[in-house]
């Protein structure tokens, strides 16, 4: 296996969830789907979120977000809970859970969103591998999706250059590409939960790969 997976980049399995024409649509230029911005610890100005899933990852593995100052209440929630799901993806790969509890309680039950989780969480496992480092967002922007008159639209930029692969079996590591193959661009749809007060879920989610121009 590893011979077979070791010239694989993290930027390439990240990649692979573009080749899910079910997932949004997106084409092998590297579009996906998801959006968001603040820090890894909440602020002060970001909303505390309902009860959920724990999402406690290994030590060699951060998840961490710039913050992000919103005036709107329910703004500052929808992009608390996108950033939320994208953890989630992360969570899963290092749980090697496909069906990860996190990825289906941020996401909308059926939803692309949903759907894309679970495909890139798959990737990973498939493979037997995990990631290790540390994946950086920034770039936060919410506003009102088009059309909808309940829901956000959320985008922010993800830089997996500090990320590195790891076989789980063999422990071998292997670094990301430098540049401009390591960032990606989010765009998560987010609407509230029927359910939960206050839980906003995503619906949509559509990233694109090499997005130095919406993320240098």
């Amino acid at each position: 296996m590893t011979t077979r997976v070791r010239p694989l980049s993290i930027v390439c399995l990240a990649g692979a969830s573009a080749l899910l024409a079910g997932c949004g649509g997106a084409t092998d230029s590297g579009e996906d789907k998801a959006s968001a911005r603040t820090s890894a610890a909440p602020s002060p100005e970001t909303p505390t979120p309902p009860p959920g899933p724990e999402m406690k990852l290994p030590a060699n593995l951060q998840v961490t977000f710039e913050k992000t100052k919103l005036d709107d209440p329910e703004e500052a929630a929808a992009l608390r809970d996108a950033q939320l799901y994208a953890k989630s993806t992360v969570f899963g790969i290092a749980e090697q859970d496909p069906k990860s509890k996190a990825a289906r309680y941020y996401s909308v039950p059926g939803s692309q969103a949903q759907e894309y989780a679970q495909y890139r969480i798959g990737v990973y496992a498939q493979e037997g591998l995990t990631m290790v480092g540390e994946r950086r967002h920034s770039r936060a922007e919410v506003r009102p999706a088009d059309g909808k008159k309940d829901g956000y639209a959320v985008t922010f930029c993800s830089d997996e250059s500090k990320v590195a692969g790891k076989h789980i079996a063999s422990g071998d590591t292997f670094p990301s590409d430098p540049g401009p193959t390591n960032l990606w661009h989010w765009t998560l749809d987010m609407v509230p939960s029927p359910k939960v007060d206050d839980l906003w879920l995503t619906k949509k989610a559509i990233v694109k790969g090499r997005a130095s121009a919406e993320c240098s």
